[in-house]
């Protein structure tokens, strides 16, 4: 990446002095070493306790032993508080199940664990800002009420999920009480339960005479109304005093940055002075700063560009502290990857890797989509049919690089029976095929092997998915740990703690959970999993959340997905209580929240020197909108204007690209020979070029011996490039599986139908008459399905299933139609068919500029050879696309006999093509001795049209003979294809490169 360099800015006067390191001179300079010790110091984070700590010792005189007050982080100090154990989301749901059972016996659990997450998190959100329950029950009761007047008068039946809906909210202030006096019983909470008993038993506390310690609140921002009433309590008693990390620009009354909002409130009811909010200092405005907007392409490119901005700070100030924001959290490998280790040899990370960016995580996600994703026939009661998965599923599974590396640790094993087991899985299923596999399908594929068995044993209840677990984990282990994989042995253990964990919560369950239902109890669990990291805690370079910086200070900021809708994150309403009850009760709502990631982005502004922005530019990939994140345009639009002192760059980042040498293309697949490789160069657009040399010249001369196809000479003519891929160096397209026929596949069903109905015509010379007409009519239904098996042959994606069946249905209807228009066609009926599927040869001598007559051969299938009703000879051609006769009139109107021949040898349009393939036809019979009066496609989305012909009066015009003019103009084409000075090349109409095979190769 290339980034523009910006010079350091000079040392001011002002001093940045860390807010934690103020603060902890303020309390060492304030309270005697006896009185600090007797202080509790409450900050937002567990991160800040330990650079508070920190900052403690650094203030404490050399020599001096102090005693250091009790730091505690909010959330931490809140449940001891409490006196209760916040309990893991899976007990307490499955708890309210028992009570939500109790009250509604008919209660569905799949369903109950849809919900069930957003009504804890609701009735946490309720208890940890105080709000009346009694009330908010019943306004919500009576919110529904009101839906009922919607039923026009009825009452909906008991029984029926109407009534069932309204009984739900009627019954939800039970649920509440109920839940919330067995979890005090059993001393556990949520976490808002732990908030509302934290602030309850303080009052207690104080109402009984109870000493207390003095507090201290430090840099904290918004606030639960728990923490406020906490606050409030002790203040009022004297208990307590705070600090808040404020600033003047987003703190004044009159400003419109929703930064300040909840801090200006604070200011306002609890009446304290403006020293509680740092005066406020002016740092924001106040302050020399750089700051750069760095846009990049797309969201993978922010882990390079943070590592080249890591390097350029340490380079340019290496006693500096940086911080690398990571609003997103999937970009913490990218980025871990992406810093420079000869210049970032120390860092830390303090935010966890969510177990969901491990690519274990892709493993289980990938395990439960061939399980989900399948279907399963036989038994519709109780849907426990047979398993049939889908092969992309299976083979995506089996491509995971977890499985790929047990393969290489099974190849080493001195069992060979097993050698290559997940390859000729793979291979099996394309040889045969398979769209849908039966699970003993697999298993037998899989020659029984534990780790097959594991993954594809049909699955019922929990107990086989956890099963399923503990061997794929036992079997990976074996790779990991004999190839000392640290990170992947961690995320191994981390998922058998989750499996174990769930393993023995639905141990002692009499109801057996679905596999969707467990799915979604183990994604919650990973969800809230995270993989630690170990480094010094307060190095000098911090890689962390957002979340994470509250009440820290760095020299340099890097901040990266500085874009809409991740910062702040998009508005979602993720809650069951409607949003008017939310603001009727003061809850919080998306509007808060993004009220306090503003205040996260300003404060972490404040005291940086340094501040790189890291956005994905509009139009990109990976990213929703690439719109700036909106706080980008108010430091631009708004704190820029007011800061004197500000430097405001907006950069791009390029990415580096290298010059390479040209080099033969690989296939996607096997290459099975390589007769002629040619002299490589690099046309002037970087476009791949193949000289004719010697070796090129020789393999075109065995093509052209062995027998050249008209489709051969069209695809020579449209693509020189593509012919030598497909005629010389033999590459093949890599197999899949279809799903459904293609378009080559729906036109052999439907040729070969029309061979199946008018075979026997040929074979017997009986003349085809208006009277056979209807029963060829009623066996062409029979004969379509016929084909479609043949196609079919030895697949698993049957004739009668799906888009095959549509297919079928389309065949059937198109051959009807053919056999109906031969009733009305002109010099239809009767018909000899002579042949069908003939072959077709002819041999050219074409003269080379050295003299030498070189022998070339012509091949070709007709489709059908008809004899008319007048004697003469047709040759048919079908094609199952749309042709017009205006697609065979080669000569245009004004143009002269010379001018269709030279389009006849060069162009490569569509027209030309059908053109060409009915003159070579032509060609070949007559120089057989049977001579064609006519040449037609019959094109069966056009049966309207009749047998189309293309006019070719413009080869004889002069008088001359058919054969000898072709032969001319063979000869043309063929010097053509061996002038050593046109070379063989891609073609310039990209439109021919759509469905090309090969276009990966040329990066088409």
């Amino acid at each position: 990446m290339n980034l523009p360099t910006l010079p350091l800015t000079a040392r001011t006067a002002i001093s940045t002095e860390s807010f934690l390191a103020q603060m902890a001179r303020d309390l060492t300079t304030r309270y005697a070493p006896e009185e600090l010790s007797d202080l509790v110091v409450v900050v937002p984070t567990r991160r800040a306790v330990v650079y508070l700590k920190n900052e403690l010792a650094m203030a404490t005189d050399a020599g001096e032993a102090l005693w250091s007050p009790r730091v505690a982080a909010m959330e931490d100090y809140m449940v001891e508080l409490a006196g209760v154990q916040v309990e893991e989301p899976i007990a307490l749901q499955l708890l309210l199940y028992d009570i939500l059972k109790d009250i509604d016996p008919q209660l569905d659990f799949d369903r109950f664990v849809g919900w069930a997450g957003l009504l804890l998190e609701d009735f946490s959100s309720l208890d940890q800002n105080l709000a009346p329950a009694d009330k908010v029950f019943e306004y919500l009761s009576q919110a529904k009420a009101l839906e009922r007047w919607d039923l026009q008068g009825e009452a909906p039946k008991p029984e029926s999920m109407t009534a069932g809906y309204f009984k739900f909210w009627d019954d939800l202030s039970k649920v509440y009480y109920r839940l919330r006096r067995r979890m005090l019983d059993q001393r556990v909470a949520y976490p808002g339960l732990a908030y509302r008993r934290a602030s309850e038993r303080v009052a207690e506390f104080i109402e009984q005479g109870r000493p207390l310690a003095r507090h201290v609140f430090l840099g904290l921002g918004f606030l639960s109304r728990a923490e406020e009433r906490l606050i409030r309590l002790l203040l009022k008693e004297g208990l307590a005093e705070v600090r808040f990390d404020a600033d003047a620009f987003y703190m004044e009354g009159d400003t419109p940055n929703r930064a300040g909002q909840h801090l200006r409130r604070y200011l306002k009811n609890w009446e304290l002075p403006l020293e509680a909010f740092g005066g406020p200092e002016e740092l924001l405005r106040g302050l020399p700063r750089h700051v750069r907007f760095v846009g990049v392409a797309n969201a993978s490119m922010q882990g390079k560009v943070a590592g080249q901005l890591l390097a350029e700070a340490r380079t340019s100030n290496p006693s500096g502290t940086v911080a690398v924001v990571l609003p997103d959290e999937t970009l913490l490998l990218p980025v871990l990857h992406g810093l420079p280790p000869d210049t970032v040899p120390d860092y830390n990370v303090t935010m966890g890797l969510s177990f969901q960016s491990t690519p274990l995580f892709n493993l289980v996600d990938l395990l439960f989509e061939v399980h989900l994703t399948g279907i399963r026939e036989g038994s519709s009661e109780t849907g426990y049919g047979v398993p049939r998965y889908h092969h992309l599923a299976v083979t995506k599974l089996l491509g995971h690089p977890f499985l790929r590396r047990y393969q290489q640790w099974l190849d080493k094993q001195p069992e060979t029976r097993y050698h290559g087991l997940l390859d000729k899985v793979c291979r099996e299923i394309v040889r045969r095929n398979a769209v849908l596999l039966p699970a003993s399908e697999l298993l037998e594929l899989g020659q029984d092997h534990e780790l097959i068995e594991a993954l594809f044993k049909t699955w019922d209840t929990c107990d086989d998915i956890i099963a399923a677990c503990y061997t794929l984990i036992d079997l990976l282990k074996q790779v990991y740990q004999e190839q000392h994989s640290a990170i992947e042995a961690e995320y191994l253990y981390l998922f058998y703690t989750l499996v174990k964990r769930l393993d023995s919560v639905f141990d002692c369950r009499e109801q057996r959970l679905s596999v969707r239902s467990f799915r979604r109890f183990l994604y919650e669990q990973m969800t809230r999993t995270r993989l630690p990291f170990s480094g010094e805690p307060i190095a000098d370079v911090q890689v962390m959340g957002l979340l994470e910086t509250r009440a820290l200070d760095f020299d340099h900021i890097i901040l990266l997905s500085c874009n809409e809708n991740v910062l702040p994150a998009p508005k979602r309403h993720t809650s069951l209580f409607p949003y008017d009850v939310l603001t009727e009760f003061r809850l919080p709502t998306y509007a808060d929240h993004e009220a306090a990631t503003a205040y996260h982005f300003w404060r972490l502004l404040q005291r940086a020197r340094r501040v790189d922005l890291v956005h994905v530019l509009p139009g990109a990939e990976g990213t929703r909108t690439g719109e700036r994140s909106r706080f980008l345009l108010q430091l631009q639009n708004d704190l820029l204007p007011q800061s004197p002192q500000m430097v405001l760059e907006d950069v791009v980042a390029v990415a580096e690209t290298q010059p390479s040498t040209p080099q033969i293309p690989t296939a996607n697949s096997a290459q099975t020979s390589t007769p002629a490789e040619g002299t490589i160069r690099s046309s002037e657009a970087g476009d791949l070029v193949l000289e004719k040399d010697a070796g090129m010249l020789q393999a075109l001369r065995e093509v052209l011996g062995r027998g050249l196809s008209p489709t051969a000479l069209n695809e020579y003519l449209a693509c020189s490039l593509k012919f030598y891929f497909n005629r010389l160096a033999k590459f093949r397209e890599t197999d899949e599986v279809e799903e459904a026929l293609g378009a080559d596949g729906f036109g052999t069903v439907v040729h070969e139908a029309l061979e199946e109905l008018l075979g026997p015509f040929q074979q017997s010379g009986k003349p085809l008459t208006a009277a056979d007409i209807p029963g060829l009519i009623g066996l062409a239904p029979m004969m379509v399905a016929k084909a479609l098996r043949k196609e079919e042959k030895d697949r698993h994606a049957r004739a009668d299933e799906g888009l095959n069946h549509v297919l079928g249905q389309v065949a059937s209807q198109l051959v009807r139609r053919y056999l109906e228009g031969l009733l009305t066609e002109k010099d239809g009926l009767p018909l000899q068919v002579q042949s069908i599927e003939e072959g077709l040869q002819a041999t050219v001598y074409v003269p080379l500029p050295d003299g030498e007559k070189l022998r070339v051969s012509l091949i070709g299938f007709a489709d059908r050879v008809d004899q008319l009703p007048d004697g003469r000879l047709r040759v048919v051609d079908y094609k199952t696309g749309l042709v017009q006769p205006y697609d065979l009139k080669l000569q245009k109107r004004g143009e002269t006999s010379a001018d269709a021949a030279e389009r006849l040898v060069h162009d490569a349009t569509s027209a030309a093509d059908k053109v060409r393939q009915l003159w070579l036809y032509r060609f070949m019979l007559a120089q057989g001795g049977r001579p064609a009066a006519d040449t037609a496609i019959i094109s069966l989305r056009n049966l309207g049209a009749g047998p189309m012909s293309a006019d070719m009066g413009f080869l004889t015009d002069d008088g001359q003979d058919f054969v000898q003019r072709s032969e001319e103009l063979l000869s043309r084409i063929i010097n053509r294809i061996l002038d050593p000075q046109e070379p063989i090349r891609k073609t310039d109409d990209l439109d021919k490169c759509q469905y090309c095979p090969y276009r990966g190769i040329c990066a088409r």
